[in-house]
């Protein structure tokens, strides 16, 4: 699947970079928080960069899970901004943690102004998709990785 995928980004003027030889993987930190999402990390861990051409969206790939990619966003950004706006309300912030420790961001995006993303669902393996203003909610994309993919690579969803 994965040269299928990457083969329909590029088609689309995706720019994507892999790494030559060992590639860094992404921390143990994010592995422990997210162990459902095994399959994605290790998928994306051989992945450099994997931008749109306008740079407006991303697939995040080791380096930024790592914090190291450079990237005006970290791979947590939206969470951050939720809990920056909690205004230190314990529960609110509760919340907002309960549901990305839930949820793995895998792509982002700030296309038209608007910070959105796609994650996958701890829960049961789907793949959501949400945005500002209230980044916790969210509505089911696919109801797998592997059919989020498939959708994109059929023009079903449109990064």
């Amino acid at each position: 699947m994965d040269e299928r995928f990457f083969g329909c980004l590029q088609s689309r003027g995706w720019k994507i970079e892999r790494y030559e030889g060992a590639a860094p993987g992404v921390p143990e930190t994010l592995r422990k928080r997210y162990p459902a999402a095994e399959r994605w990390l290790a998928w994306i861990g051989g992945v450099k960069s994997a931008v749109n051409g306008d740079e407006a969206t991303w697939l995040l790939c080791a380096e930024d899970y790592a914090g190291q990619g450079g990237a005006a966003f970290r791979w947590d950004e939206w969470e951050l901004l939720s809990l920056a706006s909690a205004d230190g309300d314990p529960a609110w912030e509760a919340e907002i943690r309960r549901f990305w420790d839930a949820h793995l961001p895998i792509i982002m995006s700030v296309a038209d102004g608007r910070y959105s993303y796609y994650a996958l669902s701890a829960a049961d393996g789907a793949v959501v998709s949400g945005g500002e203003p209230e980044f916790e909610v969210c509505e089911t994309a696919a109801a797998s990785l592997e059919a989020f993919l498939e959708k994109i690579t059929e023009g079903g969803v449109l990064l």
